[in-house]
């Protein structure tokens, strides 16, 4: 592929959780930097991390990834994907969007999805499909960028994801489907990977 960038979303509040939930640790470090670990290791030089509420203490969780504070991340999830993609050079071609609170994702997950995208989608999207519906992690090409740049609310891509009319395929991630949104979350998370195996 050309040009691949990697945007982690990290603005949210975490209000369910009732503290940074991306500054937890796990396995020896923040939740906000394993999910930029695992996408360097497949981006390296490549990644960008959208920070928003605990911006400041998230900061020191970003590693080598630039980091792009969204003022209006209160808006919801649209607003981080906006500011991500106006942040982006005009060289990136394609863009690999991801949650930070999805930390059973590993490397080896994203690389699957990036591949497929190379091989099927790309000039599409290319997502991840759990629990029967399709979802972030996804992969864009740069021509799906000014409908991401139209998004609006907490939504974030999902109702394009899920539309009937945008090109979409779908690679079987089951990892996915756990995010954290909880504190009890981090126990579900822990009790994948100790049978999965499948972890950065």
């Amino acid at each position: 592929m050309n040009t691949t960038a990697a945007l982690v979303l990290a603005a949210g509040a975490s209000r369910r959780f009732g503290s940074a939930k991306l500054l937890v640790s796990f396995n020896g470090q923040s939740l906000l930097a394993h999910s930029i670990a695992s996408a360097e290791a497949v981006l390296p030089g490549r990644v960008h991390v959208v920070l928003g509420a605990h911006g400041d203490a998230l900061a020191a969780h970003t590693g080598r990834a630039r980091v792009i504070h969204n003022p209006q991340w209160s808006a919801g999830l649209s607003s981080s994907i906006v500011a991500g993609i106006e942040a982006l050079g005009e060289d990136v071609d394609h863009l690999l969007l991801l949650l930070a609170d999805q930390a059973a994702l590993s490397a080896g997950h994203l690389v699957t999805l990036l591949q497929h995208h190379r091989q099927h989608s790309l000039s599409g999207i290319t997502c991840a499909r759990y629990n029967g519906v399709l979802g972030i992690p996804a992969v864009f090409s740069r021509h799906w960028f000014p409908t991401l740049l139209n998004l609006h609310g907490d939504q974030g891509a999902r109702d394009l994801l899920r539309s009937d009319w945008a090109p979409v395929s779908a690679v079987d991630i089951p990892a996915a489907a756990i995010d954290i949104d909880r504190v009890e979350d981090m126990q579900t998370l822990r009790d994948h990977l100790q049978s999965d195996g499948d972890f950065l």
